[in-house]
Parts: structure tokens; sequence; C-alpha cells
């Protein structure tokens, strides 16, 4: 074994020679000796622990290859039971959940049916509902058009009493006013008639008054003749004469007025006549009018009256349409709220179990390949520390002589 030690033996051989060296040269170099003797030494140490660590890595690498093995076994049965077990399990489920939905999608479309009778019996009370409001509804309306025929009828009557009414009071008038124009008619008969009786009297009498006065002066005349003549006699007739002429025209003149007395009275008669027949008249054209007020009072209340009972019936009509509409459109909502018929779907499909797995054995493990450890040169660093040694003395030795000279 190399003695670090030995550079003692250089240091007397370097002072034997009478080389006086440099005392940092001489140090570098013994470092560089000592340091390669180290080198080398941990060289041998590094290289027996790679044997070692490659001699227990191999060992390792076996013990964990029968492990792993070992665990991959058991991992592999366990795999596959608990793969059959859960495949089971799996399936039982499967087989209980679906028998289970179709017990409920049972219930649920009995349920169902239930509430589609239950809607249908609704529906058809509703249905029934509808018609008897409808129809109560359009019986008020019928019994609102009798009620308006009824009192047509009852103001019908009633104008044709009131027209009948008129024509018994009128004829009663105009049956008056006939006999007041028989009175005035007949009075005026009787006036004419009593006036030209008077007339007719006084022309008698004045007829016979002048054929009295006209005998008396024929008897005056006469006696005229007998009594006196000549002159006196002629005197005494014209005398005579002009008495009976002056008592005749006396008498003319009073018959004359006696009958314009009687003209004038009978001109009055006949004036008052006319005028209470034309009062008479008057009253009948009165009686007439009021008789055609009467017509056309009652003529009006029968075109009012019908054609009161015309629009009556015509918005009858039509509310009776807007009943009909109304029934249509509640029968469409009470439609619309039925329910559809409930129909079973069909049950899900029953459930498989899935294809069977497929197991792969697990690969067996082997130990690891541990390469031999690389080995290091241990007089690789001994050579490198004497050759730099070496070197560092012969760079001392070069110095030294340079400054003996």
């Amino acid at each position: 074994m190399f003695n670090p030690k030995g550079n003692c033996l250089l240091n007397e051989q370097l002072a034997v020679s009478g080389l006086e060296m440099n005392v940092f040269g001489a140090i570098a170099a013994v470092a560089s000796v000592a340091g390669g003797i180290m080198g080398a030494n941990q060289a041998s140490k590094n290289n027996a622990t790679a044997r070692s660590n490659a001699k227990k890595q191999r060992k390792f690498n076996k013990k964990v290859a029968k492990k792993t093995n070992e665990y991959n076994e058991k991992r592999d049965a366990a795999e596959q039971a608990n793969y059959h077990a859960m495949r089971d399990y799996s399936y039982d489920t499967s087989i209980k959940n679906w028998r289970r939905g179709k017990d409920l999608q049972d219930y649920a479309h009995a349920q169902n049916l239930r509430k589609f009778a239950k809607s249908n019996e609704i529906a058809s009370g509703q249905f029934a509902l509808n018609a008897e409001a409808a129809g109560q509804a359009v019986g008020t309306e019928m019994a609102s058009v009798e009620d308006m025929f009824l009192a047509n009828q009852f103001q019908g009557e009633s104008s044709l009493s009131a027209l009948k009414d008129a024509y018994t009071e009128q004829a009663f008038n105009i049956r008056e006013e006939n006999t007041k124009l028989l009175g005035i008619k007949s009075k005026q008969r009787l006036g004419t008639a009593s006036i030209q009786n008077q007339i007719d009297s006084l022309m008698t009498a004045g007829s016979l008054q002048k054929q009295a006065s006209l005998v008396e002066g024929l008897l005056e005349e006469g006696k005229a003749s007998l009594g006196q003549a000549g002159k006196s006699r002629t005197k005494a007739k014209q005398s005579t004469a002009a008495a009976l002429q002056r008592s005749m025209i006396g008498l003319e003149a009073e018959l004359t007025g006696k009958r314009k007395q009687a003209g004038i009275e009978l001109a009055q008669l006949n004036a008052e006549s006319s005028l209470a027949i034309t009062g008479v008249g008057l009253n009948l054209e009165k009686i007439n009018n009021a008789i055609e007020n009467a017509e056309g009072e009652a003529e009006f209340n029968g075109r009012v009256m019908s054609a009161n009972m015309k629009s009556f019936i015509s918005q009858t009509e039509r509310d009776i349409d807007e009943i009909i509409q109304q029934k249509k459109y509640t029968d469409l909502n009470t439609t619309a709220s039925m329910m559809l018929k409930p129909e079973l779907a069909g049950y899900d499909p029953k459930p498989q179990k899935p294809p069977e797995r497929e197991f792969i054995k697990s690969m067996k493990a082997i130990p690891g390949f541990v390469p031999s450890p690389a080995q290091q040169s241990v007089w690789a660093p001994l050579i490198s520390g004497i050759g730099s040694a070496a070197s560092t003395l012969s760079s001392a030795v070069s110095d030294g002589g340079e400054y003996g000279g």
C-alpha cells in the first residue's frame, strides 16, 4: 500500500541533492500526491459500495416481483368475484325496479282512468246544466213574449173599448144634434107657416078691407050722386073718390108694411134657423172629427202595438240566438276541459344481463434487471496526483536554479 507520508523521503532526497525548493511548491506537490492517494482510496470504497447496492437491488427486485404476483393473483380473483356479485345484484335490482315500475305504471293508468271517468261524469252533468240553463232562459224569453202578447191584447181591447165608447158617445151626440136639427127645421117650418099664415090673413083682411072700402066708396059716391046735382055733385063724387083712393093707398101701405114686417120676421127666422143648422153641422163635423180622431188614435195605437210586438219578438229572437251561442261556447269550454282517454304507453323492456366480461389474467411480474455497477479506476487518481506533484516539483526546481545563479 502506498504511504502518503512518503513526502518526507522526497524532502530528504531534495535536500541531499542540494536543490532548494520553493516552500509553496513543495506543499502543493505533497497535496497533489495526497489527493491522488485519497482519490484512489475513495474509488475503492465506491466500487465496494456499488457492488453491495447491486446485490441488494437484485434481492429486493426478486422480493417485489414475488409480492406483486401474489397481489395480482388475489386481486384478479377478487375482481372476478366482485364483478359477478355486482352483475347479479344489478340485474336483480333492475328486475325489481322494472316490476315496481310496471306496478306503478298500472296504478297510475288506473288512476288516470278513474280521473277520466270522473271528468266525463262532471262534463255530462255540466252539459245537462248548460242545456237546463239554456232551456230556462229560452222559456223565460218565450214567457216574456206571451206576456207582451197578452199586454198587447189587453191594450188592444182597451183601445177598441175606447173606440167603441167614442162611437157610442158620438152616436148619442149625432142623435142629439139630429134631434136639434129636426127641432130647428120644425121650428123653421112652423115659424114660416105662422108668418105665411099671418101674411095670408093680412092679405085676406086687406082684400076684404079693400072690398069694404070700395063698397063704402061706391056707396058714398052713390049717395053723392043722389043727394046733389051739378058741380056740388061732381065735387062730392071727386071727394068720395079721393077719400076712397086715400083709404085704398093707406090700406095698401099698411098691408105692404105688415108684409115687409112678416118678410123680415121670416128672414130672421130663416137666418136663425140657418145659423142653428150651421151650428148643428159644425157639431156634427166635430163629432165626425172626434170619431176620425178616435179611429186614427186606435189605428195608431194598433200600429205602435204591432211595431212594439214585432220589435220585442225580434229582440227575443236575438236573445235566444245569444243564449244558444252562449250554450255552444259553454259546451265547447266543457269539452275542452275534459280529459283525454288515457292510454297505456307500454312497459319498459325487461332488463337483460350485460355481456359476460372477459377477464385477462394479470401479467406475471419478474425481477427487474439490475446491471453490474460501473467500477471506478483506483490508479487513475493516484497517477494523476503523482503527475501533478512531479510537475509542481519540476517547476519549483527550475525556479530555485534561477534564484541561485
